[in-house]
């Protein structure tokens, strides 16, 4: 009769790890007969995307045309006010008002408000100011610095001069003698790089306060008569409009015969503005709202008033296209 020896370990291990293998293969057969049908499925889901994609593209497209024949309305409206308004003009039995026929207070008004903002332009700015006064804290900032250095030194030297070399607080005040001596070094260094700028930011800074006294009354009549100026000027546009009047040709050829609903502050806004322009600088032209450019060298506050205007303009009429 044959005796069965038991099995060693390595040969139990080998056994465990031929079923451990036999179950993983079993577990990858298992997962490749299913594969199809996730495949199957997943096709399924990107066919349903392309679908949805397909769908907003044509969506898209369709919008994308609707904008466009909005806009060919709009122009073709905007043609069709233009011919109206021209024969209006031309039958001449609507009469134009004249926006810009101010009276005596409105000029005073403009007269002031400028006067108060050319004497506002000649003062700093915040930026300006805030740069000066940066520049004389810097060098306050690095004498604090030289000055709390030195009372270390001293300090310290006192301490040298009354222990013993091997004592530890003559070995601390040691480190902290050579620490502030270098740091006086170097903030002695930066005082005299940033004695000169500050100086200059100082004188600046005095003068400025010294001009913001001299014209405190010019500016502050001058806020005053351009908020006036302004109340006026926005009752007269919103009364011409409102009653429906013939407005002036170079007023319509920036600003159309009405503002837009949807934003008729900003409208009005730049209407008096522009109307407050043609006051302030005497423009008569019948055509050009702004009368000719200002050209270079003239009053800086009457070009920048200038440029914004036109930029106004320009944001106002592609606020207004679709």
């Amino acid at each position: 009769m044959a005796v069965i020896k038991p099995r060693s370990a390595p040969d139990t291990e080998l056994h465990h790890a031929v079923v451990q293998l036999r179950h993983d293969v079993e577990d990858l057969g298992e997962a490749i007969s299913g594969l199809p049908h996730r495949l199957g499925t997943l096709t399924s889901s990107l066919d349903e995307v392309n679908s949805t994609l397909q769908r907003v593209e044509r969506r898209s497209l369709e919008a994308q045309l609707a904008a466009q024949d909005l806009a060919a309305l709009v122009k073709r409206l905007n043609a069709r006010v233009e011919w109206l308004e021209r024969n209006i003009r031309l039958q001449a039995e609507v009469p134009e008002v004249e926006l810009d026929a101010l009276d005596r207070r409105e000029l005073e008004l403009a007269l002031i408000a400028e006067e108060g903002h050319l004497a506002k332009a000649g003062l700093l700015q915040a930026a300006g100011r805030s740069s000066l006064e940066a520049a004389v804290a810097a060098h306050a900032a690095a004498l604090r610095q030289h000055a709390h250095h030195r009372d270390v030194v001293l300090a310290t030297s006192e301490v040298l001069a009354d222990s013993h070399r091997e004592a530890p607080q003559h070995v601390a005040a040691a480190e902290e003698f050579e620490i502030a001596v270098t740091g006086m070094t170097e903030t002695r260094t930066r005082m005299r790089d940033l004695a000169a700028p500050a100086l200059e930011a100082a004188e600046l800074l005095a003068a400025d306060e010294e001009n913001q006294v001299a014209v405190a009354d010019v500016v502050t009549e001058g806020e005053q008569a351009w908020s006036a100026l302004q109340n006026r000027l926005r009752v007269r546009i919103a009364d011409a409009v409102g009653g429906g009047a013939l407005l002036p040709s170079w007023f319509t050829s920036v600003l159309g015969p009405m503002p837009a609903a949807q934003d008729t502050r900003a409208w009005m806004d730049v209407a008096t503005s522009l109307l407050a322009y043609r006051a302030t600088y005497a423009v008569t032209d019948p055509i050009l709202a702004l009368g000719l450019p200002p050209v270079d060298g003239e009053n800086p506050r009457r070009r920048a008033w200038y440029h914004q205007l036109r930029r106004q303009f320009d944001d106002l009429d592609r606020a207004a296209t679709p």
